[in-house]
C-alpha cells in the first residue's frame, strides 16, 4: 500500500461495525415501548367437542423501523435482561383489552383472549388489582380473559402469586398454565395453582412416539384432569397428532393444523371462513 493510500484509508476509516440487534433491542427497548412499536398477533385454540374456536391467545410481534418484525425469542430475553417485564406484561394485556373492546362493540364474537405473564409479574403485590382495573377501565368482562403463567423465569414470591392467582379467578379471569413440559413448573405448583387449563407443550407432543411415551402423556393429561384443569394440547400440526391429542383426553388443541399466528383484523374474517376448525388456514 503506498503512502497516499494508506494517508486517505486513515482519512476515511472503515464503517464501524452494525450493533447487533440484541445490542440495539437493549438501547432502544424503552423507546419502542414508549413509541407503541409493538403489535398483537392472535393465535388461536380449537375446542374438539364443538370444531370452533375456543379463545384466542395474544403474542406479541416488535415492528422494527428499519429491521421490520422481530419475535418475542429476540426481545424478550432482552425484556428480562433490562427487568421490564412487569411494563411489558402490563401494556400487552391493556393493548388486548382495547382490541377485545372494540371488536365486541363491533359485534364479534370472541369467548376468550388470552395473555402471557411472567411469573414476576405474577407475584407483584399490585398485579391482580391493576389487570381487574384495566379491564374495567375498558369495559370488558372478566370472563373473557385468561392469564398465561409462562415457563421461563421463576418467581419471586410464590405465596403472593397464589394470592393473586386466586384474586384474579375469583374475579372471573381464566387461569392458565402456559408450555408445561418446558420450564419450572413443579407438582407442588400443580397442586397449589387455581388452573382452569393446562397447556401441553409441542416437545411434549412430539416426544410421545413410542407407546411407553405415549401412556406417559396420556397420564400426564389424566393428572391434570384429575386436579380440575382441561387441556390443550399445542403445536398440533398434522391430523395424527390430533387424533392422539383427542384419544388421550385433551380437551383444547393449538396449531399450525388449525391457524397460524394471524393479525387481529384478520381473525374474524378467518374463523368465518373455516366451516371446520381443523381446516389449516
Amino acid at each position: 500500500m503506498s503512502f497516499k493510500e494508506l494517508l486517505n484509508k486513515k482519512k476515511n476509516p472503515a464503517p464501524a461495525a452494525q450493533k447487533t440487534l440484541d445490542q440495539e433491542l437493549k438501547e432502544r427497548m424503552v423507546e419502542f415501548l414508549d413509541r407503541d412499536f409493538f403489535s398483537l398477533v392472535i393465535q388461536p385454540v380449537v375446542d374438539f367437542k364443538t370444531n370452533t374456536v375456543f379463545k384466542g391467545e395474544m403474542l406479541s410481534r416488535l415492528e422494527h423501523p428499519e429491521r421490520g418484525v422481530i419475535f418475542p425469542d429476540a426481545f424478550l430475553p432482552v425484556i428480562e435482561t433490562l427487568n421490564l417485564y412487569s411494563r411489558f406484561d402490563r401494556y400487552i394485556f391493556q393493548k388486548s383489552c382495547i382490541w377485545l373492546q372494540r371488536s365486541l362493540a363491533a359485534g364479534e364474537k370472541m369467548d376468550c383472549i388470552s395473555c402471557n405473564f411472567s411469573r414476576k409479574t405474577l407475584s407483584e403485590p399490585t398485579i391482580a388489582e391493576d389487570l381487574i382495573r384495566i379491564a374495567n377501565n375498558y369495559g370488558v368482562s372478566h370472563d373473557k380473559l385468561a392469564v398465561e403463567i409462562t415457563e421461563r423465569e421463576k418467581n419471586d414470591d410464590e405465596p403472593q402469586l397464589i394470592e393473586n392467582l386466586k384474586t384474579l379467578r375469583a374475579a372471573g379471569f381464566l387461569i392458565i398454565l402456559d408450555d408445561y413440559g418446558t420450564g419450572i413448573t413443579s407438582v407442588n405448583d400443580l397442586l397449589n395453582y387455581p388452573l382452569d387449563i393446562v397447556k401441553i407443550d409441542r416437545s411434549v407432543l412430539l416426544n410421545a412416539q413410542s407407546e411407553e411415551r405415549k401412556a406417559a402423556f396420556r397420564a400426564l393429561v389424566d393428572l391434570f384432569i384429575d386436579l380440575g384443569a382441561d387441556v390443550v394440547c399445542e403445536g398440533i400440526e398434522t391430523k395424527e397428532q390430533e387424533a392422539f391429542a383427542k384419544s388421550a383426553g385433551c380437551r383444547y388443541g393449538q396449531g399450525f393444523l388449525y391457524f397460524k399466528p394471524i393479525r387481529q383484523d384478520q381473525l374474524f374474517e378467518m374463523i368465518r371462513k373455516s366451516s371446520l376448525a381443523g381446516e389449516n388456514a
